[in-house]
């Protein structure tokens, strides 16, 4: 008989998807636990429940996202600059090469920071099956949005679950508004483009990860001169 270790029975939570075997193998770890660890003042409970402010660091800052944009910078809410840095934490966008790329990109695909969400009404999206869109309105409700625009329920959903919040389901607006940052980090690491670039690409090997060919690869080169000049 094999103890295991404590790494292998973080994974246990780790993975959890609600799955009725999953869920089957926590009720009956719960059926053996000491009924003290199970109490709200327990310990363990009160460290998991404790939420420990969330330092966030600086990579960017409102005067270097301006100029990368060509805007002024009285355009760029502060909570805006929040959520790029949140951004960039969570998906460790951090070294210098992955900000210059994921910021040119972002740039490019937004028009600068102007669209955070598509222009279109999403209607060519209704019944996609390959994007989850199975109910009417479903297509405008789920069409693109963030700086690499999410699109679909499927992927709505997807990214839900990562973050662990149920509004992303509310649809475009809330995104947009939100998490346009946050959704294209999303994107960024399921396709690992951190990976790509500290392989040493260079534009046209990330645009054609993120665009699939080389639309506006010109665009998104200027940008990325931009970003040289400030990171």
């Amino acid at each position: 008989m094999t103890v295991i270790t404590c790494e292998e029975f973080k994974n246990f939570f780790k993975y959890f998807k609600g799955e009725k075997h999953q869920v089957k193998a926590i009720e009956m770890l719960y059926e053996d636990i000491d009924a003290d660890l199970l109490t709200d003042t327990s310990d363990w409970i009160r460290e998991y429940r404790n939420k420990a402010e969330v330092v966030v660091t600086d990579h960017i800052s409102k005067s270097q996202l301006a100029y990368i944009w060509g805007c002024a910078e009285s355009l760029i809410k502060d909570y805006e600059i929040v959520e790029m840095n949140k951004c960039l934490d969570m998906y460790e966008i951090t070294t210098a090469p992955r900000l210059r790329h994921f910021l040119s990109q972002t740039a490019h695909e937004s028009g600068g920071g102007r669209y955070k969400k598509e222009l279109a009404s999403g209607e060519a999206y209704e019944y996609r099956d390959d994007l989850g869109n199975t109910s009417p309105g479903d297509g405008p409700k789920y069409k693109g949005a963030g700086y690499i625009q999410l699109t679909g329920k499927y992927n709505y959903s997807r990214l839900s679950d990562y973050l662990n919040d149920p509004r992303v389901m509310e649809g475009v607006d809330y995104v947009a508004e939100n998490l346009p940052f946050t959704s294209a980090g999303y994107w960024w690491m399921d396709n690992r483009m951190n990976d790509l670039i500290d392989g040493g690409a260079d534009v046209l090997a990330v645009t054609k990860r993120v665009n699939g060919g080389t639309n506006g690869l010109a665009d998104r080169e200027h940008y990325y001169q931009r970003c040289l000049e400030v990171i």
